[in-house]
């Protein structure tokens, strides 16, 4: 996120309003504004050295994508993640990527494999680093998947994909709660070898438990302390 002084030095080429935005819906996705923590827009204007009007418009932008709880008369909050409705996007996903590398698979594209790889060889290297963001090894992931839908020409599907927030905050929470990093790499070595092997009867399997890794790792701790995050 922002410090201040970078805001105001960015707001002289870009839109206060959106500079806000931006900056909140990072915190949001990367859980530095927890699920369900309050949403002081006086805070906020303080904070951004800013009106009430932009800090407004960018909060109703946040409402407007379900990452913000505007209630009247009431204190805001950071909207809570709707746990079923992440389940039901990865029942989705999981039923169109599958047929989605069994295209790319058909493509036979070995430089694109290589790109694979290498995005797999940096999440590695990014765990020995002292910097370690999760959310630098989510991004990473994306990139990665992003490829085959790229390269099948079905790349609006992707970003559809993209604005399911709730499973993306899910995603986050699993890297820092359960830093199961390993499982992760693994499965990404597990499909392209699938892939490299033209191996169609084991992709299916292996997307699934990909996928729904985070969400099986994550509901076994919804009793403790995270469970206040969800609906």
């Amino acid at each position: 996120m922002f410090y201040i002084s970078e805001v105001i030095q960015l707001g002289t080429a870009k839109d206060m309003a959106s500079i806000i935005y931006e900056d909140l819906k990072e915190g949001i996705l990367d859980l530095t504004l927890e699920p369900g923590s309050p949403v002081s827009e006086a805070a906020l204007c303080e904070r951004y050295e800013a009106s009430r009007t932009p800090v407004r418009t960018a909060l109703h932008r946040l409402a407007d994508q379900n990452l913000i709880e505007l209630l009247p008369y009431q204190q805001s909050t950071v909207s809570l993640i709707d746990f079923e409705a992440v389940k039901e996007f990865i029942y989705a996903r999981v039923a169109i990527e599958d047929r989605v590398i069994r295209d790319f698979i058909a493509l036979d594209k070995p430089l694109l494999l290589e790109d694979v790889n290498h995005l797999i060889r940096k999440q590695e290297i990014l765990l020995g680093e002292e910097s370690f963001r999760p959310h630098d090894f989510y991004d990473l992931d994306v990139e990665m998947h992003e490829i085959w839908f790229r390269a099948t020409g079905k790349l609006a599907l992707w970003k559809l994909f993209n604005v399911s927030y709730d499973y993306t905050r899910v995603r986050i929470l699993d890297i820092k709660e359960e830093k199961d990093y390993k499982a992760i790499v693994d499965d990404h070595k597990d499909l392209i070898a699938a892939i490299r092997a033209k191996d169609l009867a084991s992709i299916h399997p292996i997307i699934e438990r990909h996928l729904n890794g985070g969400v099986e790792r994550i509901s076994g701790r919804l009793d403790g302390k995270i469970g206040k995050y969800f609906k």
